[in-house]
């Protein structure tokens, strides 16, 4: 499994209150455990720190099967801010 990791910083009004985002582009190659089926999946994961404390945090699966397709998505998802608890019903929009 490789890993292409992303970070998008946001801060609220109150300077006290900081949240950072980190988004991950995971990339498993099926072929180490499917023999016949030799795609690439493309997933991302992203993890909602507050204080150095993780405190929200979403894997969403085969977003992709290339990598064009997964970095364009990637992209959208950190551009807007897109938060855990939001992401699947962003990400169903964009599919």
């Amino acid at each position: 499994m490789k890993k292409h990791t992303v970070s998008k910083t946001q801060v609220t009004l109150f300077e006290k209150h900081r949240i950072d985002l980190d988004y991950s582009l995971i990339l498993t190659d099926r072929k180490e455990f499917d023999i016949i089926d030799d795609d690439t999946v493309y997933s991302i994961l992203i993890l909602q720190n507050e204080g150095g404390i993780t405190t929200e945090y979403d894997f969403l699966y085969d977003i992709a099967r290339n990598k064009q397709e997964a970095v364009a998505i990637l992209d959208m998802l950190v551009y807007n801010n897109v938060m855990p608890s939001n992401a699947r019903d962003v990400l169903a929009d964009i599919l």
